[in-house]
């Protein structure tokens, strides 16, 4: 098959003098638009450096702003400074004060405890004085370690490691108190007053008869004796009657009347009273001759077989070699070693 014939298209050709007006009404069209498009550029780059330029004024006044803002946080940060100059000038102050006060709180409480610390050794001075005294005055052993023992309490609550050798002195001189040999001054005492109170009622050795009777001697005969031996014996038993003679070995006894017997026992008082206030004394020598002589006028006046009076002799005995006075230690170390202590140390 044949392909059919396309018919072309009929073109009409323009005349010359429309190509020039088209063309410029092309130009003409052209400039009006780039005209109104200069002109609208012209506004937009004029609104646009307006826009800038306001922008830039503001950008001025924040700059200003942040400026007059930076002068015054400047100043204000001076103003600070001087103020953290001026608290820390009063800081360090306050602190010298603070230094100062704790330093005068520190000197009064040393001055305080330093005074209480003297008070108390000064206390225990006298305690140690008392001991001394009571020791060296009157001989009470007991008094001076009561008098040493509350010295010690009272430096043990001091908690001063330098009075150690003064407490070691007053340990030793304790044990040199106890042992001491003390006498039971109270039991011999009261022995002595019993004694004393018994005197009365002792036996003597012989009293004067208020009258003598003759007792015949009665010989005893057998049944078968001789005339003449019981004729002997009436006579010698008639004569028994007016006479009699004995065979003694010892001393005749003393016949004392009441009178007599009762300046004995006072006499015997006498001895034991004087024996007591020895004995209170402490008067060893005077105490044991006393209770001696007390014995030996137990022994002339009055019976020595009746057991009263051989217990108060042997009472007597007992007391006798009492030591009134024993020796007595020196208890003067202590109180010196705290006295160099209290004593302010020498400056060369």
């Amino acid at each position: 098959m044949t392909e059919p014939e396309v018919s072309k298209p009929f073109s009409v050709e323009p005349a010359p003098a429309s190509r020039a007006y088209g063309r410029w009404l092309l130009l003409i069209v052209a400039a009006a638009l780039l005209a109104g498009g200069g002109a609208w550029l012209y506004a937009r780059v004029g609104s646009l450096f307006a826009a800038q330029e306001e922008a830039l004024r503001r950008t001025g006044r924040d700059l200003n702003a942040l400026e007059v803002q930076a002068d015054r946080l400047e100043s204000r940060q001076t103003d600070l400074a001087a103020a953290n100059q001026r608290n820390a000038a009063e800081i360090a102050e306050f602190a010298s004060r603070i230094d100062a006060h704790d330093q005068i709180v520190g000197q009064l409480k040393e001055q305080l405890a330093g005074g209480r610390g003297h008070f108390q050794l000064a206390a225990v001075e006298q305690l140690l004085l008392l001991a001394n005294d009571r020791l060296q005055l009157a001989r009470d052993v007991p008094a001076a370690i009561v008098a040493i023992d509350e010295a010690d309490t009272r430096l043990v609550a001091l908690k001063e490691p330098r009075l150690f050798p003064v407490r070691q002195a007053l340990a030793q001189e304790k044990a040199a108190l106890q042992a001491v040999p003390l006498p039971d001054y109270a039991g011999a005492a009261l022995t002595l007053s019993s004694l004393i109170e018994r005197a009365p009622r002792l036996p003597l050795v012989a009293r004067v008869p208020s009258h003598f009777e003759a007792t015949p001697e009665h010989v005893l005969l057998p049944d078968d004796a001789r005339w003449y031996q019981r004729a002997a014996a009436s006579i010698r038993e008639a004569l028994s009657g007016v006479f009699s003679v004995r065979r003694d070995a010892g001393p005749s006894p003393r016949l004392l009347d009441a009178e007599q017997e009762a300046l004995v026992v006072q006499v015997l008082a006498l001895k034991l009273e004087g024996a007591r206030v020895a004995l209170l004394r402490g008067d060893t020598t005077s105490f044991r001759d006393l209770c001696e002589s007390a014995a030996s006028w137990l022994d002339t006046y009055f019976q020595r077989d009746d057991p009263s009076v051989a217990a108060a002799r042997a009472e007597l005995e007992r007391l006798r070699p009492l030591e009134l006075s024993p020796p007595l230690p020196d208890i003067s170390r202590s109180l010196s070693l705290l006295r160099a202590f209290m004593r302010p140390a020498e400056t060369p």
